[in-house]
Parts: C-alpha cells; sequence; structure tokens
C-alpha cells in the first residue's frame, strides 16, 4: 500500500509528532473528505506500506524524525514545494533560503531520488510579470539541482475553493492572481 501523507494538509510541516504516534500506533483513522461522518482505519505496519509519500512545504519539523523511520523499516519518498512566491501568497511557508537548506539537508540525508522538487502552482500577478515567475524558478533550481533528479510543475487550477481563498486574499492584500484561460 502506498500512503499519502498527504495532500489535504502540509503533515510534515504541521502534525510531525501527531504522525509519528500513529506510526509507532500502527493505524490512523482516515475522514472520506466528502462524507466526515464516514471513516475507515489505515494499517500503517511497516509490513503493509510498501511507501509513504510526504507532500510538504517545510520538512523541517519532521527532520528528527527519519531516523525513526528508517530503524522501523518504512521507505518514504518527499514532493517538496518550493516556489520562492513568500507572502501573501505563502504565509505559512518557511523563508527560501530556509526552504532550500532544509531541501539539501534531506536529500544529502535520503538521497536525490527520494526528493522531487515541485514548483507548484505556476501563476501569473499582474505587475509582476513572467519574468517574476522565472526569476523565481531560476534561483532555486540553481540550489536544488544537484539535490533531485526530478521537478513537477503545474498551473494553478481555479477551483471554487481556489477562487474564494484568492477573492480573501485580494480583499485583505490588494494583490490579484489571473486565471490565464
Amino acid at each position: 500500500m502506498i500512503i499519502s501523507a498527504s495532500r489535504r494538509t502540509d503533515i510534515p510541516a504541521f502534525y510531525s509528532s501527531w504522525f509519528m504516534e500513529r506510526i509507532r500506533e500502527g493505524w490512523v483513522e482516515v475522514k472520506n473528505p466528502f462524507n466526515p461522518s464516514q471513516k475507515k482505519l489505515v494499517s500503517l505496519r511497516p509490513k503493509e506500506v510498501e511507501v509513504i509519500v510526504f507532500w510538504t512545504r517545510n520538512v523541517s519539523p519532521l527532520l528528527p524524525y527519519l531516523k525513526e523511520l528508517d530503524e522501523r523499516g518504512y521507505y518514504y519518498a518527499f514532493l517538496y514545494t518550493i516556489t520562492g512566491y513568500g507572502p501573501p501568497l505563502e504565509k505559512k511557508s518557511p523563508p527560501v533560503e530556509k526552504a532550500l537548506d532544509d531541501f539539501r539537508r534531506l536529500s544529502e540525508k535520503i538521497g536525490p531520488k527520494r526528493v522531487t522538487w515541485r514548483f507548484d502552482p505556476i501563476i501569473y500577478l499582474p505587475g509582476k510579470g513572467k519574468e517574476w515567475t522565472l526569476e523565481c524558478f531560476e534561483k532555486i533550481i540553481r540550489v536544488v539541482a544537484p539535490n533531485t533528479d526530478r521537478v513537477v510543475v503545474s498551473f494553478l487550477d481555479f477551483y471554487e475553493k481556489v477562487k474564494r481563498r484568492l477573492q480573501k486574499m485580494g480583499k485583505e492584500t490588494g494583490l490579484k492572481v489571473i486565471d490565464l484561460y
């Protein structure tokens, strides 16, 4: 079984200790996001888990636990998002320099094949132009290139939830993200 931890929230950044308690217990209760009353128990026993895929923008809180995951026999990999956009777009992400340092440390610890860089989402901001986004990408790739074998990019999908968040951010900050489609 593949454990995706998690596209719904950044478990390494915000719930590392909670996750490790679930690892130690050997199971986790997962709620259906579309029907929260529907719950499922998922085994986290090493014999049943082929890989844990961590999705994160901040690996730092999980780093102290990697040795324990290794000792318990887990194989894991990371999808690590770094865009360099900063606030107000990424209020809870660490500063880009810290994220890049953590990326390098993680790669040195587990190897570049297990750390994929995500430059996601690609956005267009009026007044900044495409050059700004390219500059963010170029700044990051210079640092991460020796520490990964892969990069994943995607454009922003303007789902209703995303639109609501961006409208709220726009009212608070005056920043506007444009849907190019």
